[in-house]
């Protein structure tokens, strides 16, 4: 009866919370901010040790609490893209991201200590911590990909560029990466259904073994912003190896490369599981390349850029510190801040960031940590000029 009752406790606290009526005192049922997050810690109570309990269920709490704010705010794809980097860099971390946090419930239930908490995140140290970690996240549309991935068995070679005019099926190694890559965010382009006008090639291009120089022509052929090129190799029925290299075609430099390899499990029936083998290679195998591919991608379409910052109005050097620390400490994509110019009660620095005017004005306008209230005038061009209030 009594865990019976604990359950009607949760549950009228959030039927009033979702009614907008609050049993409960203060502000507990208070309309969520996007920054704020419920999460449910449990821990186990060992040796009667009612403290820790708590400790690690609120730590639980604060964990997941991060874990849903990210899920959110990278999606599905960026998710998967920085899997690793998350689990690794980020949730070890969890409390210095916190921005505070309340205890809105909690109870003993057989042995477990268990916490139901309001946290609110801390969106620049996420955002930095973010950045730090080379977690990345492609804006835009999303790249286009061609595979020249070759699959060789047996003496056996099977591969589409040889006559792309008969539009011959993709392999299964292609099949397998054209899943694994547009599950991670890019658009593969299916060269079989759409063959453009190769007459006049040179037999080179249609070769199983390609130049680098190769793959970047037909990269060129099909518009597209990345070309793999690479071969998958089936030794028997023991074990296959698949090597992969990524261009950019636009700028012909290489973005990535990896090479893997997975033995072929014989499955239960008597059949081998090449099949199995395949995707499980090309998951890896995509898990690797596409952070720095995405990575790459971000640095290009938000290079660094320099904006030449004006404050009038100063009434101290203290308050050129603060601002000039604001920046350097709280707006994400600032590289660094540099002082060029004083005259009489204005002061200007030239600001290197990672993205256009309008974002910088849009991070350092909003942002929270602003030490004053200052006003955008009129400049010219990329010139920023504000009007200390």
């Amino acid at each position: 009866m009594k865990n019976i009752n604990k359950v009607f406790v949760i549950f009228y606290f959030f039927y009033g919370c979702f009614l907008g009526t609050s049993f409960f005192p203060g502000d507990a049922c208070a309309e969520l901010e996007k920054n704020e997050i419920l999460a449910i810690g449990t821990a186990s109570i060992r040796d009667g040790n009612v403290a820790q309990a708590k400790e690690n269920a609120i730590s639980q709490a604060l964990t997941k609490g991060l874990e849903s704010y990210l899920v959110h705010q990278l999606g599905t794809e960026g998710m998967v893209n920085n899997f690793q980097r998350v689990i690794y860099d980020i949730l070890p971390q969890a409390r210095e991201k916190i921005e505070n946090f309340n205890i809105l419930a909690e109870d003993q239930v057989e042995g477990e200590y268990r916490v139901l908490v309001r946290l609110r995140i801390n969106e620049t140290l996420l955002a930095k911590g973010l950045e730090d970690a080379g977690v990345l996240v492609s804006e835009g549309p999303p790249l286009t990909a061609l595979f020249l991935v070759s699959e060789w068995r047996e003496g056996a070679t099977d591969y589409w560029w040889g006559d792309p005019e008969m539009h011959p099926a993709l392999s299964r190694t292609e099949l397998a990466l054209h899943r694994a890559f547009q599950k991670r965010g890019l658009r593969p382009i299916n060269p079989t259904l759409s063959a453009p006008d190769t007459t006049g090639f040179p037999e080179s291009l249609r070769s199983a073994e390609l130049e680098d120089s190769g793959a970047l022509e037909w990269g060129r052929l099909f518009s597209v912003d990345v070309v793999f090129f690479g071969k998958m190799e089936i030794l028997g029925e023991r074990e296959i190896f698949l090597t992969v290299k990524a261009f950019d075609v636009s700028q012909g430099v290489l973005i990535s490369r990896s090479m893997e390899s997975e033995p072929i499990a014989v499955r239960s029936e008597g059949r081998q599981g090449a099949m199995e083998a395949i995707d499980r290679v090309v998951s890896r195998l995509a898990d690797r390349m596409t952070p720095r591919i995405i990575q790459y991608a971000a640095s290009d379409r938000a290079s660094v850029r320099q904006f030449e910052v004006t404050l009038r109005g100063l009434s101290s050097y203290k308050e050129f510190r603060l601002f000039r620390d604001f920046l350097s400490r709280d707006v994400v994509g600032v590289k660094s801040v540099r002082q060029t110019r004083v005259r009489k009660n204005a002061i200007t620095i030239a600001v290197e960031f990672k993205g256009d005017r309008n974002t910088f004005l849009e991070r350092v306008l909003r942002h929270e940590n602003l030490p004053f209230t200052v006003n955008l005038k009129p400049a010219e061009g990329e010139e920023i000029f504000f009007e200390v209030m």
